[in-house]
């Protein structure tokens, strides 16, 4: 092999490195370039908060509209609050039997609806009562 085609065949090579370089390059351009996508405004956005008089406090996240969160039934707690307007102190109380344990229990939700601010703060002799007073979704 001649010492002319071993530069001749790394000229290519280098050719071929450069080509895919600037490929790489034009596609990085093009990708930044491309409008994103902004994540949809939820309907509502909530922290919600379980306080037990002894123990540790447990807290929760819940968007409706897009649906989505930290709580057990999502899809449920945002329909119980879409038929209230987003006011829990609006939301039926479910039926159900407790126990008449006492163990008071703090529950607090704070949050936005339809851009709105909400709050609702209530204490319940125990958490079963706070469930189903809230309507069983909420503070589960």
């Amino acid at each position: 092999m001649s010492e002319r085609s071993v530069i001749h065949s790394g000229g290519n090579m280098l050719r071929s490195r450069s080509r895919w370089v600037v490929g790489l390059a034009g596609t990085a351009v093009i990708a930044s370039s491309a409008p994103t996508q902004a994540a949809p405004t939820p309907v509502g956005s909530y922290v919600l908060r379980v306080a037990p008089e002894h123990g540790p406090a447990t807290t929760y996240r819940l968007r409706c509209d897009p649906d989505g969160g930290t709580i057990a039934a999502v899809s449920e707690a945002c329909d119980q609050l879409e038929s209230a307007n987003g006011e829990v102190r609006r939301i039926p109380a479910r039926q159900g039997a407790c126990t008449m344990e006492y163990s008071p229990v703090r529950v607090t939700a704070d949050g936005t609806w339809r851009g709105e601010p909400r709050h609702f703060a209530r204490t319940y002799p125990n958490r079963c009562s706070a469930m189903n007073e809230t309507g069983g979704m909420l503070f589960r």
